[in-house]
């Protein structure tokens, strides 16, 4: 096929070529940059958004902290702390609108004293609850994973702290809160519906979740194909057919626990705007390709200019009726004037070789004719000594005769 092509297009066929691995090295290279720019960008952008996010709810759970440190500190100086001197500090109002209950578990009676009251099961002692043999443990405050409440069976979060009255274990002071803070402030990181926060314990369970069905689960159990690393930097997981970058920022300043606010994006939303712009980038090359084409086979149109003279001088001359007086124009002191000049010396040599090649058979011919002259010459030469032969033969023939008839006459 290519044998088929004339120069030119071989030259423009060449040239889109060239075009087109040009631009694709481009796009490519272009398309790596700025892949490694988007991920850059996002992990930036997911680290600043955690970094708030995990600040937002450190400072609303330092808030709190501080008033069960308040509440834990007044029961402490109460001089008589009975039931009722109990109560009287729960039910402050500062307390009221910012827990969903406080309450304080006796360690001597395994007594239990919450306001706004709530009706416990039968058997309830709160020295057998997490939140009660943690903060002792730890012996200072701390913060409890979201649990269910034994009262309400909703999920709450417990802050405790040990109370002691004279030096002597009183019992532990605790405020629950419901989540809908937390869960507020993480469901507000929507990403334009790409995707969605949620939050995990260092252990790996989750305790937030926009589907309640994950909640309590863990990481491994919502990502069967490989739950992500809780560490720093974005990490590329697949759920449900499709990539995501999760990452993971820790929520300092919270005792006895270890949380991080994880986010996740949808990682073909995050490179969307790649594909916009390899889009882009084809339709351009598409475009230069074909602007490229037209100007080029302008171009070598007019180059090729005296190649296609010179060509067809040499098909008249290879035709055998081409005139070898005509030479061509050397319009230019380029390759194609180089040449065009040493065409015109070899027309001119040839020229020069068809009128000595011509002379010299016209000198043959001359010869050839003084031969033909001088063989026509011999010719008649050799007819006129065959006649006198001739003639001599019948003489002597003759005289033969003669002498037989002599001795034929003698004898008788």
């Amino acid at each position: 096929m290519l044998r088929s092509l004339s120069f030119a297009k071989k030259i423009l066929l060449a040239a889109a070529l060239v075009v087109v691995f040009a631009f694709t090295c481009f796009i490519l290279y272009n398309d790596y940059r700025q892949r490694e720019a988007v991920r850059t960008d996002t992990e930036n952008y997911l680290g600043e958004i955690g970094t708030l996010t995990a600040s937002n709810i450190q400072s609303w759970l330092e808030g709190r902290m501080h008033l069960v440190q308040g509440l834990a500190s007044q029961l402490a100086l109460l001089e008589q702390p009975d039931e009722a001197g109990i109560a009287r500090q729960l039910e402050q109002s500062v307390f009221s609108s910012n827990f969903a209950s406080v309450y304080l578990g006796e360690a001597a009676t395994g007594a239990f004293t919450m306001r706004p009251y709530d009706a416990m099961p039968a058997g309830y002692d709160p020295r057998t609850r997490a939140w009660y043999k943690e903060a002792l443990a730890a012996d200072r405050l701390i913060v409890t994973e979201p649990f269910v409440d034994a009262g309400t069976g909703e999920q709450i979060l417990a802050m405790s702290l040990p109370v002691r009255h004279n030096g002597q274990l009183l019992g532990v002071a605790a405020g629950d809160m419901k989540l809908e803070t937390l869960t507020a402030i993480l469901n507000s990181l929507k990403f334009d519906g790409a995707g969605y926060a949620f939050l995990v314990s260092d252990a790996g369970r989750i305790l937030l979740h926009p589907d309640s069905g994950l909640v309590l689960k863990s990481l491994a159990e919502a990502y069967p194909k490989g739950a992500p690393a809780i560490a720093p930097g974005v990490h590329e997981v697949e759920l449900d057919g499709r990539s995501q970058f999760v990452s993971f920022t820790p929520v300092k300043g919270l005792p006895g626990v270890t949380w991080y606010v994880a986010l996740v994006l949808d990682r073909d939303t995050a490179y969307s705007m790649l594909s916009e712009f390899r889009t882009s980038a084809i339709v351009a090359t598409l475009i230069a390709v074909v602007g490229i084409m037209f100007l080029l086979g302008m171009l070598i149109r007019v180059l090729m200019q005296p190649l296609t003279d010179m060509g067809r001088a040499m098909q008249d001359i290879a035709q055998g009726e081409g005139d070898l007086t005509k030479r061509l124009k050397v319009t230019s002191n380029d390759e194609f004037g180089a040449l065009a000049i040493a065409f015109n010396r070899f027309v001119e040599r040839i020229h020069e070789s068809i009128r000595e090649v011509a002379g010299t058979a016209r000198q043959l011919h001359d010869v050839a004719q003084l031969v033909v002259n001088a063989s026509n010459s011999s010719m008649a030469n050799s007819d006129e000594q065959s006649n006198r032969t001739n003639s001599v033969a019948a003489a002597i023939n003759e005289l033969g005769a003669a002498a037989q008839e002599i001795a034929r006459n003698a004898a008788d």
